[in-house]
């Protein structure tokens, strides 16, 4: 199992503390909607988790091979790559596989008798059978006309900013890496890219922590939901209709409780009002 675990983060800004104790696991599978007020540190956990920014305290526990991507609101990407190079440089383990077959025929072109070369050759043919390295480029093709990115040679750096957050998106969804981390990854896409993204992340068999004010796509998409106020963290099992009610109904016991508490203060003060007057 490659769960994922986070104990007592804690991070502030100046005098403003954003997380004050975050614990919480994530078992191998689930997809998580994290929620909470604008300005809880909803993204500041997320780059926190991704390794981009840092926490003063806490541990963030993992398997050894665990891999993550991450889609921030803004992807840094190289202006200078096309759409297709974005994706085709990505982190994951097809890919080095296709970039190390790619190098060694290269070498072998311009040293066609070495025969270490040669054999290295036929270890990386057989990775890429096994693995089916062949299909890469259509695999990137299609996810990229999934995100209507259809002019894959167009360079990064004359895109918008809704396309650049296409391409990043479709860049870590082609990484499939153990824990994928979102940051409002609706934002710039279009209904029938939304409807692919949400089929593509109920399919998908490893861990999502997701950020989104979209209702609709949290509801498709999480088992658990991940709620962030006052610096702490509470989990709840269900997508975000599930959650919305629950907590709605644990607020109205709470309320329900404190008028009954207030009630029977209330009862008390005129009991003691009245027995000190008969004394």
């Amino acid at each position: 199992m490659k769960d994922f675990r986070v104990d007592h983060l804690k991070k502030s800004y100046g005098a403003k503390t954003l997380l004050e104790d975050v614990s919480f696991i994530i078992n191998e599978g689930e997809h998580v909607g994290l929620i909470g007020q604008n300005g809880t540190g909803k993204s500041t956990l997320l780059s926190i988790l991704a390794g981009v920014d840092f926490a003063e305290s806490g541990d963030i526990t993992t398997s050894n091979d665990y891999r993550i991507g991450y889609l921030s609101q803004q992807p840094e990407l190289d202006d200078e790559d096309t759409i297709f190079e974005a994706l085709y440089k990505g982190d994951h383990p097809t890919l080095k596989v296709v970039h190390d077959f790619e190098e060694v025929v290269e070498q072998l072109r311009k040293n066609p008798t070495s025969e270490s070369l040669t054999k290295r050759y036929s270890v990386l043919e057989q990775k890429m059978n096994e693995i089916d390295g062949w299909q890469v480029e259509v695999q990137i093709k299609t996810i990229l006309q999934k995100m209507r990115l259809t002019d894959i040679q167009k360079k990064v750096g004359t895109l918008s900013g809704g396309q650049k957050k296409r391409v990043g998106l479709a860049k870590v969804l082609m990484e499939e890496p153990d824990l994928l981390l979102l940051d409002e990854p609706t934002n710039g896409l279009d209904i029938q890219s939304i409807s692919w993204l949400e089929d593509f992340l109920i399919d998908f068999e490893n861990t999502v922590i997701v950020v989104s004010h979209d209702r609709h796509f949290l509801n498709k998409i999480c088992t658990h939901m991940a709620d962030l106020d006052f610096g702490k963290i509470k989990l709840y099992v269900g997508n975000y209709d599930f959650w919305k009610e629950s907590s709605e109904l644990a607020a109205k016991l709470l309320a329900d409780r404190n008028a009954k508490a207030e009630e029977k203060i209330k009862q008390l003060q005129e009991f003691v009002a009245r027995f000190s007057a008969n004394a």
